[in-house]
């Protein structure tokens, strides 16, 4: 019996061949092209390297364009790690369980039996196998307490070779004497890039490669083969029944990068309850309605009516249930998201990165102080001045949001004043309609005008709406990116944060404003009759539900059931043809242009194919896609709006969590294998948790108690509800607000309740911490590790950095 089943030989253990180059590679013009202070830039750039000490590769491609790829060994790898303050394994070995503990789990598989039912049923759907180590923050004057230092080509992995080689030239002022009038402090390669010295910085896709295995730091058998670490991690991230291997992300992309995919794999997990219960809801909606659509005697009369009668079947007495379970759902998710992001941030040994996260190089000081820890000089930026740039940026926002909003209700207005006056498709005058000498014939027109310049006028309104969401879009992005960085924020963590909150600030705007418009106010303005309701007092002016209740009241639930539905399955689509069917046509294409020319090899997909030259790996992943600096501000913007869809609306659209559900597996598969075969590999980032996301999801789940206690409250007034009884005038025994207020005491409370009987961090990961703690301090006090640590279960004792 053992107790660690499965475990692999850690990456760092495996001597790999020279295909896998840790480069950064820069792309410029022909020095000829440059100007003469560009030229002097990039020469001493380019000495400043050499006295680094970093390797340089220089090319020169068929068309003149300049490559230089620069690789650096451990003299350089091993100061940066300490200056960004990187955690790595120690020689202390991985982290042990007590004698208690080990005993505790002997009994527990006992009892299950040899190796536990649980633990058979969880490692059918594990990929990953890697094993915790002891770590702790490297210092490169004590490397020797370090595990695998022995081998300074396979200490640290190839993703973090590239982030320390990346991190060295962004870091290092290529300046001759001190000049801040620019507001730089650093004149790095991200300075050369804004002087158009260099175009182009990417990092190589790791290659298949020849290996030897090693054990306990000696040759123990000559026999090589040929391994491909990103065909590895593809054929274990493409089986959609399993658990991601969040393990292998992370080493091959960086921590920011695996805890997206972490976080929308819990995502995905735990929408399974909310999806049944939301089948359930639906199932009972069509029995309890009592009849069968007749679809096609509802063609007959008008197809909105149809339509309308087929979503009246997601409002009956089960879904005040949904709703409150929605609600309740919610707050699980993020609890439960809060465990497993503290187990993950422990185990990857990112604890306290943004206690210890270096600046950014785009951050400037106005002045110098000595640092009260250290001690020496370094620049700082006075709090005031950041304070009034976030206030001004905040009335900036606030006021680009009023103007989205007033583009809306623009539209709207728009929309209600060319149906009343008709100005599209004109009334035709009281001339035509006599001329026609019948009345039948003469209504008949003037419906037929009326249709008319109501299509047109829909169309209309709807094309100038898209297009002003487009422009505004266009122009708040450009506007957030500016105001973030003239914010000057100091860390990359507190400027991304700063950047979301302008982002989703207009996307929440932009995705929400015309649903709570028609759930909320939309009745208001349709009115009971021709002299009720309309705009601005006038009865004419209406932009009317289409739909009314038994009682000639205008009804606008079923058009938000049809919003809704709408916007879930299609938010998704741009996405999909964008990541998808985009580069399949585009893949086509070059395939046609490349027909009969042997001599252009497609390596992208070639899955274990090997490329010898160094140049032509470069080539290679040079014709790749560049994705976004950030790829996962888009994918969590996407998701998150599509998680406030579902817990401010879903009451509304009970199959909302299913459309969901199948969406998000089917593109956390398609995110994998973009980010693997068609894009350029992004370069490490390291990051403590989803940062600021956490927090929009909680809000997120707040406003959603309110949203939804107003739905039931005065959306779904008079529907079959269980929270409704027919007074004695024939009225609702309970007033709107009654409901509402009511309903959503009641999910706070129970959201509290949750949320307090849920501890944020497992109680293992807190002993196993102070466990770390502990040991680490014994190491450095001692110089070496204790005697009574293990080697690693597979009998080898280098892990993977």
């Amino acid at each position: 019996m053992t107790l660690y089943p499965n475990i692999s030989l850690p990456l760092a253990e495996l001597k790999y061949g020279r295909q896998n180059w840790s480069l950064v590679v820069l792309v410029a013009e022909p020095t000829e092209n440059l100007s003469e202070k560009a030229a002097g830039l990039k020469q001493d750039f380019l000495e400043k390297m050499d006295e680094i000490g970093l390797k340089k590769y220089d090319f020169e491609l068929e068309d003149g364009t300049s490559v230089t790829a620069f690789e650096a060994g451990m003299d350089q790898l091993g100061p940066a790690a300490q200056n960004v303050n990187l955690v790595v394994p120690t020689t202390i070995g991985y982290n042990v369980p007590t004698p208690e503990e080990q005993a505790e789990l002997a009994e527990q598989i006992e009892d299950e039996g040899e190796d536990g039912i649980i633990d058979k049923i969880m490692g059918f759907f594990e990929t990953d196998q890697e094993v915790d180590y002891i770590s702790a923050p490297f210092r490169w004057d004590k490397k020797e307490l370090f595990a695998g230092i022995e081998d300074p080509d396979t200490f640290f992995r190839s993703s973090l070779r590239s982030f320390l080689t990346h991190h060295i030239l962004i870091r290092t002022d290529v300046s001759k004497k001190k000049d801040t009038s620019d507001g730089i402090n650093i004149r790095g390669l991200n300075y050369l890039k804004l002087k158009g010295v260099y175009t182009d910085v990417f990092i190589l896709h790791d290659r298949p490669s020849t290996l030897h295995r090693r054990k306990a730091f000696k040759e123990v058998d000559e026999d090589s083969k040929v391994v491909d670490p990103r065909k590895e991690l593809w054929d274990s991230w493409k089986l959609w029944y399993k658990f991601q291997p969040l393990w292998k992300i992370r080493n091959y992309f960086g921590e920011k990068i695996a805890f997206y995919f972490a976080w929308i794999e819990l995502y995905i997990m735990t929408l399974i309850l909310p999806t049944i219960f939301g089948i359930i809801v639906f199932v009972y909606g069509i029995v309890y309605s009592g009849r069968e659509i007749d679809l096609e005697q509802g063609l007959e009369t008008s197809v909105t009516t149809a339509l309308y009668d087929a979503f009246t079947v997601f409002n009956n007495p089960a879904t005040p249930w949904f709703s409150l379970a929605l609600c309740i759902w919610g707050t699980l998710f993020v609890e439960q998201w809060k465990r497993r992001s503290n187990s993950l941030k422990y185990e990857w040994d990112v604890s306290n990165f943004e206690q210890l996260e270096p600046d950014r190089p785009q951050f400037y000081g106005s002045k110098t102080r000595k640092n009260p820890i250290t001690e020496e000089e370094e620049w700082y930026y006075p709090f005031y001045r950041l304070y009034l740039k976030i206030s001004f940026s905040v009335l900036t926002i606030a006021f680009m949001v009023l103007l989205v909003i007033a583009s809306t209700l623009g539209v709207i207005v728009f929309r209600a004043a060319f149906n009343a006056g008709q100005w599209l498709v004109p009334e035709p005058s009281a001339a035509t309609l006599a001329a026609l000498n019948n009345d039948t014939l003469a209504a008949a027109m003037k419906t037929e005008h009326k249709e008319r310049n109501d299509l047109y006028t829909s169309v209309l309104s709807s094309v100038l709406n898209a297009l002003a969401i487009m422009l505004l879009g266009f122009v708040y992005e450009k506007l957030a990116y500016i105001l973030t960085n003239w914010e000057n924020h100091r860390t990359q963590t507190a400027y991304d944060d700063a950047l979301i909150i302008k982002l989703f600030a207009f996307q929440f705007v932009n995705n929400y404003a015309s649903l709570i418009y028609i759930a909320f106010f939309k009745e208001g303005v349709s009115g009971t009759d021709d002299e009720s309701g309309g705009m601005f007092g006038n009865p004419k002016w209406k932009d009317t539900c289409g739909y009314t209740d038994s009682g000639g009241n205008p009804l606008c639930y079923p058009m938000l059931v049809m919003q809704v539905a709408v916007l879930l399955i299609l938010k998704p689509m741009p996405k999909f043809c964008k990541d998808v069917c985009l580069p399949i046509v585009l893949g086509l294409i070059s395939k046609l242009k490349n027909r009969g020319n042997n001599d252009n090899v497609e390596a992208v997909n070639a899955g274990p194919e090997k490329t010898t030259e160094l140049i032509d790996i470069i080539e290679e992943d040079r014709k790749l896609i560049a994705g976004d600096t950030d790829f996962t501000l888009s994918e969590y913007t996407e998701k998150c709006i599509m998680y406030g869809i579902i817990m401010l609306f879903g009451t509304v659209f009970p199959l909302a969590p299913l459309v969901a559900l199948i969406c998000n597996m089917v593109d956390v598969r398609v995110d994998g294998y973009r980010i693997l075969w068609k894009n350029r590999r992004y370069i490490a980032q390291r990051a403590e948790d989803i940062g600021i996301w956490q927090y929009i999801l909680e809000l997120l789940n707040m406003v959603g108690v309110v949203v939804n206690s107003l739905i039931l409250a005065f959306t779904l007034k008079g529907s079959p509800s269980i929270i409704y009884k027919e007074g004695k005038d024939g009225g609702n025994e309970y007033e709107p607000w009654m409901v509402a207020f009511a309903f959503e005491h009641v999910c706070f409370a129970l959201k509290f309740i949750v949320s307090y009987i849920i501890p944020d961090v497992p109680s293992d990961v807190q002993f196993k911490m102070r466990k770390e703690q502990f040991q680490v301090n014994q190491l450095f006090e001692k110089g070496q590790p204790k005697k009574d640590s293990k080697p690693s279960p597979n009998g080898d004792s280098n892990p993977a950095v």
